[in-house]
C-alpha cells in the first residue's frame, strides 16, 4: 500500500515548480504581488488519523443473533492538489486529494445455531482508499493565516471481511473455518473546515483540517413480516457509514496572482511570450491500453475448478478538458477526462469433468481528475507529469455449460462493477501550426488495487479464492484547442490600454440549484423462478437539489469553465407488479423499485455571450450516482401472507452532457441559471441467461437495459470579482 501511495504522490511532486500567469487574453500590467496573496496552484502531502462509524445490523448466521456496529480507527496519508483565487480577504479554490488509510475495526458474536452447530463469527471493516473533489471558501484573517470551509464529492474503497468458525456434533461438513474479504467502492459527500499558515518563505503552507465523509446507507439489508410459523419475522438495519478525519499537511504554492489596477485605461501590458501555455483547453484523444486482473475464483467445489484472471488489451478513445497556468518555463494545470474503451480479455477455459466454464472481462469506461506539472525546454514543447483520481466501469461475464444425459444447460451471466483507484503518468505536448492547436502523447498507469472477493473455505473441502492487483497501462495521442491568442497582443512594450468590458464573466463562483429529474432503466430481471416471470422497465421521477462551484475564464465573447456539483435526489419509481404462483401453493406478488439518492458531476463548460449579461453554454464531463434498488415480494396462502424486502445500494460511474443559459439579474456578482443535463450510466444491471435442452427446465434471458437520467434545474450563483478584468482587444 505504501509503495502505491508513494508512486501516486511522487508523480505529483516530481513535476517541478510553476507559478500562475495571466490568461492569454490581453490584460493590464499587474502591480507587485502583495504579501497576503494566497492565489496560485499548489501540491502537497498530508497525514493524520481517522475514526469510522458503521451502524448496520444484519442477521448473517441465524435470525436470533444480529451482528453490527463496527467502530474503526487508524492512520491516513496521501497527497492533494488545487488552485486558489483571492478576492481581497476572501480566498476561494478547487481541490482534489487521494489518501491511503489503515482505518479498520471489527465486531464479533458467538452462539448456537438451530441447525445444531456452535459458531464464532467476526465481521471486520477496513478502509483502503479515500478520495475527494471539493470547493474551498476561506477568509484571510491576517496576511499569513487562512481559515476555510470545504465541501464536495467523496469516494472510498473499503474491504468487508468475515470469519466464521463452526463446530457441529451432527454434521462433519459444518466443522471448520470460512473466511472472506469483499471490496466495495462507494460514493458520498464530504464537508469540513481547516486553517492554513504560511511558513518560512511565502511558498510553503502548512495546514490542519477536519473532514467528515458520509457515504449513507451502504449495506444490503432484508426485512420480513410473516404470519407463517416456520418463517419468523425479522428486520435488518443498514445504518450510516461515515468517517471523521483530522489531518495535517504541507503544500508548496507555485507563485501568486497579483492584484491589478481597476482603472479602465493605463499603460498596456508587456507582450505575452509566444511560448505561453496559459489557458483553458478542450481536446480529444485515442490510443491503446493493456493490463491484468489477477484473481482466482472457484465456480465448482467438487471437484474444485476455478476461473483465473485474464490479460486485457484494446482501444481507448475520449475527450479531455483543463486549464494551464505558467510562470517562466514551468507549467501547472488541472485536467479531467472521460474515455470509452474496448479493453477486454478472456480467461483460459476451465473444466470439471464434462462441465466447462469460460469467462471474459471488459472495461467500458475510464475517467480521471488529475493535476499536471511540467517544464518547457523550448517555446513549442512541454514535458509534464500527472497524477490524480481514477475510475472505471468493468463488466465480467461467466458462461457455464453442463452437459447431461437428458440434455444440456448453460448459464451466461454478466456482472457490472464500478471501481475507484489512482492514476499517474507522464507526457509531452507540442504546439502545432496556428499556435492554439496542441498535440500530445502521454502514458497513464491506472491502479485499482484488489477488486475481487477473496477467501478460504476449510471444512471437509479446501476451497481458496484469491484477488490480485488490477491495473491498466494506457498510451494515447491527443489533440487540444487552447483558447486565447497570444499573437494578438501588441508587440510594443507600452501603449494605450484596451477598454474594459463592462460585464465580466470571469471568476470563481459558488451556488445552489434545484429542479426535477426523470430516470429510465429498461432492464428486466427474473423475480419468480417458478414461472420465470420478470420485472423491470423502471421509470422514475422526483426532485433534485444541491450545490455547485466552478471557475470561468473569458476570451472576448467566449466563456470557458470547469465546474463540480453535488445533488441530493428524490428521483424514485417502481416496476409494474408481477403476479404468479407462489412457492407454497398460493400466489407471489413481486415488484422492483429504484431511488436515486446522490448525483454528482465534474464538467467542462463552453459558452457564448449573445449580450453582455446573458451566457449560453454547453457542458460535459464525468458523472456519479448512488442508487438504491428494492425488491419486494408478497407470498399469500389462504389467509396468511409473508412480505420480504431486500434493499441494495449501488454506485455507478457514467458521463453527463447538457446545455444551459445564465444571466445577471442583480448586477455582476449574482448569476441566475437554467440548465438541462443528460446523465448516461450505460448498462448497470447484472443479468443471467439460461439455455436448456433438458425436459422440464425452461430457458430464459434477462435484459441489461440502459440507465439514463434527465434533469432540468434552476440555480443561483455568487460570482467573486476576479483578480484581473477581462479586456477587449484594442
Amino acid at each position: 500500500m505504501l509503495r502505491k501511495l508513494l508512486l501516486g504522490s511522487s508523480s505529483l511532486m516530481l513535476l517541478g515548480a510553476a507559478a500562475p500567469a495571466a490568461d492569454l487574453a490581453p490584460q493590464p500590467r499587474a502591480l507587485p504581488a502583495t504579501a497576503q496573496s494566497w492565489a496560485g496552484f499548489y501540491l502537497g502531502l498530508h497525514g493524520g488519523y481517522g475514526w469510522g462509524r458503521h451502524d448496520f445490523s444484519t442477521l448473517q448466521i441465524d435470525l436470533n443473533n444480529p451482528i453490527g456496529g463496527v467502530r474503526s480507527s487508524g492512520a491516513v496519508y496521501g497527497a492533494h492538489a488545487g488552485y486558489n483565487w483571492q478576492f481581497g480577504r476572501a480566498v476561494t479554490g478547487l481541490e482534489f486529494d487521494f489518501s491511503a488509510t489503515d482505518i479498520k475495526g471489527s465486531t464479533s458474536i458467538s452462539g448456537f445455531n438451530p441447525n445444531n452447530f456452535t459458531y464464532d463469527f467476526t465481521r471486520s471493516d477496513r478502509l483502503k482508499y479515500l478520495g475527494s473533489a471539493r470547493a474551498r471558501l476561506g477568509w484571510s484573517a491576517t496576511d499569513n493565516l487562512l481559515i476555510y470551509a470545504t465541501a464536495g464529492a467523496a469516494w472510498e474503497r473499503s474491504g468487508e471481511s468475515r470469519d466464521l468458525r463452526s463446530v457441529s456434533n451432527v454434521f462433519a461438513f459444518q466443522n471448520g473455518t470460512t473466511t472472506g474479504t469483499t471490496p466495495f467502492d462507494r460514493f458520498g459527500w464530504v464537508a469540513g473546515a481547516g486553517v492554513e499558515a504560511k511558513l518560512t518563505g511565502s511558498n510553503w503552507v502548512g495546514r490542519v483540517e477536519y473532514l467528515h465523509y458520509d457515504f449513507g446507507s451502504v449495506d444490503e439489508i432484508r426485512t420480513r413480516t410473516s404470519a407463517f410459523v416456520n418463517f419468523p419475522s425479522f428486520a435488518e438495519r443498514s445504518g450510516r457509514h461515515s468517517y471523521d478525519i483530522v489531518r495535517a499537511g504541507l503544500s508548496y504554492k507555485f507563485g501568486t496572482i497579483a492584484p491589478v489596477s481597476a482603472i479602465p485605461y493605463a499603460k498596456a501590458p508587456a507582450m505575452v511570450s509566444a511560448s505561453s501555455w496559459v489557458g483553458f483547453y478542450l481536446g480529444v484523444h485515442a490510443g491503446y491500453g493493456w493490463g491484468e486482473n489477477k484473481f482466482s475464483d472457484p465456480w465448482r467445489f467438487t471437484p474444485l475448478a476455478s476461473i483465473v484472471g485474464p490479460k486485457l488489451q484494446g482501444a481507448v478513445f475520449g475527450g479531455h478538458a483543463g486549464y494551464n497556468w505558467q510562470y517562466d518555463r514551468a507549467v501547472a494545470g488541472l485536467e479531467l477526462d472521460f474515455s470509452g474503451t474496448n479493453i477486454k480479455g478472456s480467461s483460459p477455459n476451465s473444466f470439471a469433468g464434462v462441465e466447462s466454464a469460460a469467462s471474459s472481462t471488459s472495461i467500458a469506461y475510464l475517467g480521471s481528475i488529475r493535476g499536471r506539472l511540467g517544464w518547457t525546454p523550448s517555446d513549442n514543447w512541454l514535458l509534464y507529469g500527472t497524477a490524480g483520481l481514477g475510475w472505471e466501469r468493468l463488466d465480467r461475464s461467466l458462461l457455464i455449460v453442463s452437459p447431461g444425459q437428458a440434455g444440456t444447460q448453460s448459464f451466461d451471466s454478466v456482472a457490472t462493477s464500478n471501481r475507484f483507484g489512482w492514476v499517474a503518468g507522464a507526457g509531452v505536448e507540442a504546439r502545432l501550426p496556428g499556435n492554439n492547436w496542441i498535440g500530445r502523447i502521454e502514458y497513464l498507469h491506472y491502479d485499482f488495487g484488489t477488486i475481487e472477493p477473496s477467501g478460504l473455505i476449510a471444512t471437509n473441502i479446501f476451497v481458496p479464492s484469491t484477488a490480485g492487483n488490477h491495473h491498466l497501462d494506457i498510451v494515447r495521442a491527443g489533440l487540444s484547442y487552447k483558447f486565447g491568442d497570444p499573437a494578438a497582443v501588441a508587440a510594443v512594450p507600452y501603449a494605450k490600454a484596451p477598454a474594459v468590458i463592462a460585464t465580466n464573466w470571469a471568476g470563481f463562483y459558488l451556488g445552489a440549484h434545484g429542479g426535477y429529474g426523470w430516470k429510465d432503466n429498461d432492464f428486466t430481471q427474473v423475480v419468480n423462478f417458478i414461472n420465470l416471470s420478470q420485472a423491470g422497465g423502471i421509470r422514475s421521477n422526483g426532485w433534485v437539489a444541491g450545490w455547485h462551484a466552478g471557475y470561468n475564464w473569458q476570451y472576448g465573447k467566449i466563456v470557458t469553465g470547469i465546474e463540480t456539483d453535488f445533488s441530493f435526489s428524490g428521483i424514485s419509481g417502481d416496476s409494474a407488479l408481477v403476479t404468479g404462483p407462489g412457492e407454497f401453493g398460493g400466489t407471489l406478488d413481486a415488484r422492483l423499485s429504484d431511488r436515486v439518492k446522490y448525483l454528482a458531476t465534474s464538467r467542462a463548460r463552453l459558452g457564448w455571450l449573445p449580450s453582455e449579461t446573458v451566457l449560453l453554454y454547453a457542458t460535459g464531463g464525468l458523472a456519479w450516482e448512488r442508487l438504491q434498488r428494492t425488491a419486494t415480494t408478497v407470498e399469500s396462502v389462504g389467509g396468511l401472507s409473508m412480505t420480504e424486502t431486500a434493499r441494495t445500494p449501488r454506485d455507478h460511474l457514467g458521463g453527463v452532457i447538457g446545455v444551459g443559459a445564465e444571466w445577471m439579474p442583480w448586477g455582476p456578482n449574482w448569476v441566475g441559471r437554467l440548465e438541462y443535463l443528460h446523465y448516461d450510466f450505460g448498462k448497470v444491471q447484472d443479468t443471467v441467461t439460461r439455455t436448456s435442452t433438458v425436459p422440464g427446465i425452461a430457458s430464459y434471458s434477462e435484459r441489461r437495459g440502459r440507465q439514463t437520467i434527465e434533469v432540468l434545474r434552476a440555480g443561483i450563483s455568487y460570482k467573486f470579482t476576479p483578480e484581473q478584468p477581462v479586456v477587449a482587444r484594442y
